[in-house]
């Protein structure tokens, strides 16, 4: 019985070993074998180990996904032909103060539009070379007082680039370029040098750039000083060609400003349409017409892979103190940019008419929007100098026989009181 006691005393020992052994191993309390004792709590749960084959994307944070650009909506005015004649200097003159001329009432009237615009474009037709005499049609020299009544009205974009750049020569046109290079506003169609000329004008606001060109179908029969390095941008395919390809390159935008078509011709000549369609399907975003001196149409060109050109053939005149009624009616045409980040669109374009109106002594210069214009003032208009007269109903017919009605302004075919 001792041997069966020593041999069942051993065995037992053995086992409590192994149970102690057991425990250690995994941190459980050998004396409680999942019981509690009075004073404790239960035992907490051992935490879940993570095996090398889980999921990643339960132990990585989210990331959100990158934000779409934001949208970037830029508001654009254009203006035709600025074009200043004898009354409006001695009117100036009169209303200047010591000494100087003051040009700003005429601009009064569209001065809001202008300067409420992110960016404005106007056509300056006249030379100003302060060193030089004044001069009036055919070739013009007017004060650099013109100038500054543009910058003041909030014009952004001046365009030198028309048939009147030579009117005094290239130091007419040298002198003129200096002026505008001094000011606060971007002037195209002005280059020094061939260097300068082959430069890109890329203009930027808010992050977005547009390229601007321009060009002019010639300068009255005055041809460049061939010792001078000034280059003066006539339209030329090729030109036209190699610049829209860089211009497409380094902007995200392109507009092209050209100073073509024939005097007093509502409709775009057969040169006109040529290079709206071959400036359209280079990809251009916009054109600018300017010169014949009446408005012309505004169209939608569809160039390659369904991308849109706005052109509009002929803007009008803005001010010029000529002889016929249509020689008055212009026009703002109004429109935005829309850039994603990706790609630039023109949205809501819109053509605000003008009338530029004067008395029969070439005084009361001023531009009105010709929904402000009254039959009184269109009876009275200072074309009677010249034997001409003209009513609403005819300044507004020019806008509506001529532009789409989706351009146009509603007021223009309400009936007009008398």
């Amino acid at each position: 019985m001792k041997r069966k006691n020593a041999r069942f005393f051993a065995l037992a020992v053995l086992l409590l070993l192994s149970v102690l052994l057991c425990a250690c191993r995994t941190g459980q309390d050998p004396m409680q074998n999942g019981a509690t004792s009075g004073n404790e709590t239960s035992a907490e749960p051992l935490a879940p180990t993570v095996s090398s084959t889980a999921d990643p994307a339960r132990t990585e944070p989210v990331t959100e996904p990158p934000a779409p650009p934001q949208e970037i909506r830029l508001s654009f005015a254009a203006c035709g032909d600025n074009i200043v004649y004898y009354g409006n200097v001695r009117e100036a003159r009169e209303l200047g103060k010591n000494g100087t001329m003051d040009f700003s009432a005429s601009y009064d009237r569209i001065r809001d539009i202008i300067s409420d615009a992110d960016i404005s474009f106007i056509n300056q037709e006249n030379i100003m070379a302060a060193s030089m005499p004044l001069s009036y049609y055919p070739c013009f020299n007017v004060p650099q007082e013109v100038g500054s009544a543009v910058i003041d009205c909030g014009f952004d974009i001046v365009n030198m680039a028309n048939n009147h750049m030579l009117d005094k020569g290239m130091a007419g046109l040298e002198e003129s370029i200096a002026f505008w290079r001094a000011s606060s506003v971007f002037p195209i169609g002005d280059y020094l040098n061939e260097a300068d000329y082959n430069a890109l004008r890329l203009y930027e606001k808010d992050g977005v750039t547009i390229a601007f060109l321009s060009y002019t179908y010639g300068t009255n029969g005055i041809a460049p000083d061939p010792n001078s390095d000034i280059v003066v941008p006539y339209l030329s395919e090729s030109v036209i060609r190699r610049q829209m390809a860089a211009a497409r390159e380094a902007a995200d935008l392109v507009m092209v400003s050209v100073h073509w078509g024939e005097e007093n011709l509502f409709t775009p000549t057969s040169e006109q349409t040529y290079y709206a369609n071959l400036i359209s399907e280079l990809g251009a975003d916009v054109i600018l017409g300017h010169h014949p001196h009446v408005i012309q149409p505004v169209k939608w060109i569809k160039g390659k892979g369904g991308h849109r050109t706005l052109c509009i053939y002929s803007l009008g005149n803005l001010m010029a103190e000529m002889a016929s009624d249509y020689n008055m009616v212009g026009g703002i045409m109004t429109f935005d940019i829309v850039w994603n980040g990706n790609t630039a669109s023109i949205e809501s374009p819109l053509f605000i008419p003008t009338v530029f109106d004067f008395n029969a002594s070439f005084r009361k210069n001023q531009i009105w929007l010709m929904e402000d214009y009254t039959a009184e003032q269109a009876k009275a208009h200072g074309i009677s100098y010249y034997g001409n007269y003209t009513t609403v109903e005819k300044l507004r017919a020019y806008v509506t026989n001529t532009i789409d009605r989706e351009f146009l302004p509603s007021f223009l075919f309400e009936t007009t009181e008398h």
